[in-house]
């Protein structure tokens, strides 16, 4: 599933920045006098739906709110039984996370426009996703079986900046002549990068009173970042700060003089494994204790983040070595948003008619 929505990442930054260079190239050769003849021919209104316009130079402000997922290691394997399966949809509103923010953005030409903003919001993913097809598994090898007794779930708190460019391939045609750059309702592309603050929490069970609650991952080093162990080898320490690289589409729609509306969808490739806190293989519990060698109660609790499998199938332990998750793939993380923007500054006349 991640390498399918890999690639499709990779080919949109592509050809987003093709076109991006292509329109920025065309802008520059422009003829004048067809502008001039165009210019005095034509008096367009923003405040009047029935005319014909393209978006001026200028700033705007805008918000965005939406639904969030996470695609990393913890949960199902494939985007549909993500949602498709009876956990998620017996209790959507605790499967479901959302996440929004603000953006100023500034259009240089018509087609092409950059964004600044910020967001806050929370993923969630468990594998308990899986139960439905686990418990039709023929074999304990089963991908859905393995997820299932696996038994874990996070809780992430995101904190983001990014910065975007927003190309609208209708508007870069034709600027003056073209019906279609003319439309209120207009497709986009998205491709930036962002930074990102963020915080995994696992739920613990006590089993004897079955009082859950979130405790903070990165803390207790489940996977062993940061151990030293003589002949071992540990992954190290992970930050919660990361980067990502950023694509998506869109949909947008001029309501009047002012306001824009649309319905946009944004997939963030990151530069970490650990939204989830998990990466990598299973440790010895020893090299826990020994780790959290004083603080007993801290190393048992970093035991039982690790290994939850005890919970499905009572006094069972996975190998010490075997895989937890899978270290060759990043996580990622995506939205989709409802969002609107104001321009600040407005004007009657198009930018590139004024000499």
């Amino acid at each position: 599933m991640r390498k399918s929505l890999q690639s499709i990442f990779i080919a949109g930054l592509m050809t987003a920045g093709i076109t991006t260079l292509t329109a920025i190239q065309a802008s520059a050769q422009d003829n004048r006098y067809e502008k001039n003849q165009w210019r005095n021919s034509h008096h367009y209104d923003w405040g009047n739906p029935d005319i014909p316009y393209i978006e001026q130079r200028g700033f705007s402000i805008g918000f965005n709110i939406g639904q969030a997922d996470l695609w990393g290691d913890v949960g199902t394997k494939g985007v549909i039984d993500h949602y498709n399966n009876n956990v998620y949809t017996k209790d959507i509103f605790k499967s479901m996370r959302f996440m929004g923010g603000m953006f100023v953005r500034y259009t240089y030409i018509p087609g092409i426009s950059f964004r600044l903003g910020v967001n806050y919001g929370s993923l969630y993913a468990t594998d308990e996703w899986n139960t439905e097809k686990a418990l039709k598994a023929t074999y304990i090898s089963d991908d859905y079986y393995q997820r299932y007794v696996r038994n874990l779930d996070v809780k992430t708190n995101i904190w983001e900046s990014n910065f975007l460019v927003e190309i609208s391939p209708l508007r870069l045609s034709n600027w003056e002549f073209g019906k279609l750059s003319k439309m209120r309702f207009q497709p986009y592309i998205l491709v930036g990068f962002g930074g990102f603050f963020f915080n995994p929490r696992g739920t613990v069970k006590d089993l004897e009173t079955g009082v859950s609650k979130t405790v903070d991952l990165q803390p207790l080093r489940t996977e062993g970042e940061g151990f030293n162990a003589p002949g071992k080898t540990f992954p190290k320490s992970y930050s919660l700060f990361s980067y990502a690289g950023i694509g998506g589409i869109g949909f947008k729609f001029d309501v009047g003089k002012g306001l824009g509306l649309g319905l946009e969808y944004q997939l963030r490739y990151t530069f970490t494994d650990y939204l989830d806190d998990v990466s990598g293989a299973y440790i010895d519990p020893l090299d826990q204790q020994v780790a959290f060698l004083g603080n007993p109660g801290k190393a048992d609790l970093s035991n039982k983040m690790s290994d939850r499998s005890s919970e499905i199938i009572a006094g069972n332990k996975n190998k010490a070595g075997s895989l937890r998750g899978n270290p060759d793939n990043k996580d990622m993380y995506s939205t989709v948003s409802i969002m609107f923007y104001w321009k600040i500054k407005k004007r009657n006349s198009p930018w590139w008619s004024t000499y």
